[in-house]
Parts: structure tokens; C-alpha cells; sequence
């Protein structure tokens, strides 16, 4: 990567607008307890932001019955971020499959 590649980058992290995730009233942990599970569940996760959704590689520590918290890359930043439980699905580790696994439909 060359220097202006390096601040183009740098200026799309800077300009990146937070994600937006669940507030506290849609996730109601007083009916929909926290549950943890160790080690983290590899998933690819819908990100919502104010003018887009981006489809992230993350993995997944806490969840409740109706959402699920988040924990991904974006660059250098790190983070943890409450979505519905429809916007997840787990991802596949397809280093541990065979070749017929990898290949069927």
C-alpha cells in the first residue's frame, strides 16, 4: 500500500459514522436476560449505519433471546454492537471441512 492509498484509507475511518445498534428500551434485558458463551461463535453480521448496512465478519460472546452483540473490525477500530438476532448468521470455517463438504450444494 502506497502513501496515498494509506490516506484515503485513513480518511474513509475518520469520515466512518458510528454504527447505529439497539438501544436499551429494544433490547429489555429485564425480559430477555443476557446469556454468554466462550469461545466466541464466528458469524457475519448486518452493521447498520445512518446512511447504509455493511455485511462484517465478527464473532459473538453475548446474546438474547431477540438480538445479539456484535464484535468486529473495521481498520484499526474494534467493535461491540447490539442487532436484531435476524441480522446474524454463523459463519463458516471452511478450513475444516473436507473438499466434498466445501463443494456440495
Amino acid at each position: 500500500m502506497d502513501l496515498d492509498q494509506a490516506a484515503r484509507l485513513r480518511a474513509r475511518y475518520a469520515r466512518r459514522a458510528r454504527p447505529i445498534e439497539l438501544t436499551p428500551e429494544e433490547l429489555d434485558f429485564k425480559r430477555f436476560p443476557v446469556e454468554n458463551g466462550f469461545p466466541g461463535i464466528p458469524v457475519r453480521a448486518w452493521i447498520r449505519f445512518p446512511d447504509c448496512a455493511e455485511l462484517v465478519d465478527g464473532e459473538v460472546f453475548a446474546w438474547t433471546a431477540r438480538a445479539v452483540q456484535v464484535n468486529w473490525r473495521d481498520g484499526p477500530n474494534t467493535y461491540r454492537t447490539w442487532v436484531w438476532r435476524s441480522a446474524v448468521s454463523r459463519r463458516v470455517d471452511r478450513s475444516r471441512q473436507s473438499l466434498g463438504e466445501r463443494t456440495r450444494k
